[in-house]
């Protein structure tokens, strides 16, 4: 059954009338690269945005002479930095060790009170099943989000961290599987904007190229999308309903 469908059968808004989004990064810039401009409309119609880091960020560098204690912190003013050009309405960062040897469920745990505390009515985070996406970090964030929103509604887990709350949707960037286009030709520049401002991952010599791609991938899809010879971008994602995280094989295709 195809998403618009069960989205219809549940009274579910479309992603950009949704009012709060709680989105949940492997590292202090994966939301911008995979959802930024759209975050940007989210907060200019209004929406509470909350960010959720998971790792440090310590691992981001390929210069042998980086410090990684001194790149925590950098990250970390970087990424205070950019929640303000974007409007974010709280960031919260959890400080596993990047490329760290924490699991899934101890990321799980701590995420279910999060959920419980802010209520979003969507989640957001980058999708662990795309394939040959092969950064641990981002395979268990993917995988530990999709748990919490589950264990978030029992009540019997976790018990006395926070009142059970359903999460309506979910939302995953950089999914292989995308079922939702949003048109942000409007916000596209503050999306590359935001995504320089994390100065030590994108002041590089590979800048032009990365932002480059990322415009020519975000133009075809609006292309495809619109079947329109006006040039503009999108942002895709997989968008499913709580419901459809377990025992819902037809997820995929949805």
């Amino acid at each position: 059954m195809k998403f618009e469908v069960i989205r219809q059968m549940l009274n579910l808004p479309a992603l950009l009338d949704v009012p709060s989004v709680l989105a949940v990064e492997p590292h202090p810039d994966d939301n911008e690269v995979g959802a930024g401009a759209t975050i940007k409309l989210l907060t200019e119609r209004g929406a509470r945005v909350w960010y959720v880091t998971v790792t440090d960020g310590r691992a981001g560098s390929e210069d042998k002479a980086v410090n990684p204690e001194e790149l925590v912190a950098v990250r970390a003013e970087e990424r205070a930095k950019v929640n303000q050009l974007l409007g974010i309405s709280e960031s919260y960062q959890l400080g596993f060790e990047d490329a760290g040897a924490w699991t899934e469920r101890e990321l799980t745990q701590a995420l279910v009170p999060l959920i419980r505390r802010w209520r979003p009515a969507a989640v957001m985070t980058v999708d662990a099943w795309t394939p040959y996406e092969s950064h641990p970090d981002h395979i268990k964030t993917g995988r530990a989000v999709s748990a919490a929103v589950i264990f978030a509604k029992n009540a019997v887990i976790q018990r006395g961290q926070g009142d059970p709350y359903e999460v309506p949707q979910i939302v995953y960037y950089g999914s292989a599987y995308p079922n939702t286009f949003v048109d942000v030709s409007a916000t596209w520049e503050t999306k590359l904007q935001a995504m320089r401002a994390h100065v030590s991952q994108f002041d590089t010599p590979n800048w032009a190229l990365l932002s480059q791609f990322l415009t020519e991938e975000a133009t075809r899809l609006y292309r495809e999308h619109y079947g329109s010879a006006k040039r503009g971008q999108v942002e895709a994602f997989k968008v499913l309903s709580s419901m459809q995280l377990h025992f819902f094989p037809e997820a995929m295709r949805s």
